[in-house]
């Protein structure tokens, strides 16, 4: 039961890092496909470059 409950716990921080991600990469016009999935698997890793990224002037955001 109790790696039941962990897989669960797992999945939600995923999920929750995945949106948390998309949200960040939409605002910064980087790939949200990209950064959601990098979220979902990496979550504080993804978070951190995200921010030490910043926003890409260069192109419009791409899905």
């Amino acid at each position: 039961m109790s790696s039941l409950v962990s897989v669960i716990i797992y999945l939600a921080i995923g999920v929750a890092f995945a949106l948390i991600c998309r949200g960040m990469a939409r605002s910064r016009n980087r790939s949200l496909n990209l950064w959601t999935i990098l979220g979902f698997f990496f979550p504080l890793i993804s978070l951190i470059v995200l921010l030490i990224l910043g926003k890409d002037d260069s192109k419009a955001a791409s899905v």
